[in-house]
């Protein structure tokens, strides 16, 4: 098979793919923001303020609430920040994968030992634990506020595991900042950015992974492109252009 024939198959690959795709949920250039409250003990004022910021620099937030922050957070002062259709409750999720996909960014605005001790074992038994280890599988940034993770009086030895869950979330790609450099942290985010790669093969997972503020992508000129992978790009926002 010659080339100029496999160049035409793929052209028409591409053009049935971009005909009977659904609809892309968001615009590109829509800022989708989603926030994930599990239970804590800490007061709310900071990081519900951070959140205002964020939309006041344009994001548009989700909150998703724990099975069990709803039973202890204060819950008519983020229904009175946000809307209460803008929060929802982790048992209502459905199609999780296709609800991260649409968010930039991910925030856990007040990121409990709970919660680091189950993302750090991968133990994913809750829709709201499950939402950020997507996030991570897919390379999301995830902006976590470790100010519950330092309050704790604990002994020596629950202070060293303790560092060692820090330890495997940076790993994983969790950023741990103080709640008050949240909206700092996300817009730090979202400057745009190129990236460049010159393998043989860009797939539609290495759009995926690709950071959230990347908006070109630069590829050698006997790169492949999947049509999957242009599909995840045109989606995202990302520009493909052919190195010269």
């Amino acid at each position: 098979m010659n080339q100029e024939l496999v160049d035409q198959i793929r052209k028409i690959v591409e053009q049935v793919l971009e005909e009977h795709a659904p609809a892309t949920p968001q615009a590109a250039d829509e800022k989708r923001l989603l926030a994930v409250f599990g239970a804590t003990q800490l007061g709310l004022d900071e990081p519900l303020q951070q959140l205002q910021t964020c939309m006041q620099d344009g994001w548009k937030i989700t909150i998703i609430l724990s099975d069990l922050a709803t039973k202890i957070l204060n819950l008519e002062s983020i229904h009175a920040a946000f809307g209460e259709e803008n929060v929802l409750q982790e048992n209502t999720l459905t199609d999780i994968s296709s609800f991260v996909d649409i968010h930039q960014q991910i925030v856990l605005p007040v990121f409990s030992h709970p919660m680091a001790a189950k993302l750090a074992l991968g133990f994913v038994d809750t829709p709201a634990i499950y939402v950020v280890y997507e996030a991570l599988a897919k390379g999301k940034t995830v902006i976590a506020a470790c100010d519950s993770l330092k309050q704790d009086k604990a002994s020596q030895q629950i202070n060293a595991i303790q560092v060692e869950y820090v330890n495997v979330l940076s790993a994983l790609g969790v950023q741990l900042v103080p709640m008050i450099q949240i909206a700092e942290s996300v817009n730090d985010k979202t400057s745009d950015s190129s990236a460049s790669l010159d393998g043989p093969l860009i797939s539609a997972s290495i759009i995926s992974n690709l950071d959230a503020n990347v908006r070109e992508l630069v590829y050698g000129t006997k790169t492949i492109i999947t049509p999957l992978a242009r599909e995840h790009a045109k989606k995202r926002g990302i520009k493909l252009i052919p190195k010269r």
